[in-house]
């Protein structure tokens, strides 16, 4: 996975630290610079906060997730070091970046070859989660609607979802036989409107 250090900056790429939470500004920053850049993202299902709940999301106490993207490495940066004329000094202190890998003093190359296969694993910009590898709804599947007009009303699957979360579009939905004061009402939902039982 990671070279052996040496000097020859042109080969490879190099792992810098932003400070704090400034991913952007050091990315923003180093592109300025001209410095190649490579900042992998992740597809991946996070709990949706409480405070972006509707009420009845929260009276329900069932756990919300939604598809997000967010950094594979936070706070990590690859980025290649020896085609710019700019002094390191100078662009680590503007890009807010606070230091380099590094083995013993020298800082450690990782090789083009594994940049390469992360890219080789990305879809539509960002490589998938480990965390859910499918998302499933059954023909059948008995849910509760979470979120708009019918939430806290049970359905049931009419038209399900079988898919690779990193193949998740934002136009996806499931068809559910919402149950409406006694009569079966058929809606399309998104998949992050229901929860299964």
């Amino acid at each position: 996975m990671l070279a052996t250090p040496d000097r020859n900056w042109n080969e490879g790429y190099y792992v810098v630290r932003s400070i704090g939470k400034s991913d952007q500004h050091a990315l923003d920053w180093l592109r300025r610079f001209r410095v190649e850049t490579y900042y992998p993202m992740v597809l991946e299902m996070k709990k949706v906060p409480k405070k972006l709940l509707s009420l009845s999301q929260r009276r329900s106490g069932i756990e919300i997730k939604k598809p997000q993207i967010a950094p594979l490495f936070p706070r990590y940066i690859f980025a290649r070091l020896g085609d710019t004329r700019y002094s390191w000094r100078e662009i680590m202190t503007t890009a807010s970046i606070g230091g380099m890998v590094c083995e013993g003093d020298m800082p450690i190359k990782v090789r083009s070859e594994l940049i390469e296969r992360i890219r080789a694993r990305e879809n539509n910009g960002a490589v998938a989660g480990c965390e859910t590898v499918r998302t499933m709804f059954q023909v059948g599947d008995g849910v509760t609607v979470t979120d708009g007009p019918f939430a806290s009303f049970p359905g049931i699957v009419e038209r399900g979802l079988d898919r690779p979360i990193e193949d998740l579009d934002p136009q996806d939905r499931i068809k559910v036989a919402v149950n409406i004061f006694g009569r079966a009402t058929p809606v399309e939902l998104e998949i992050w409107q229901v929860s299964k039982h």
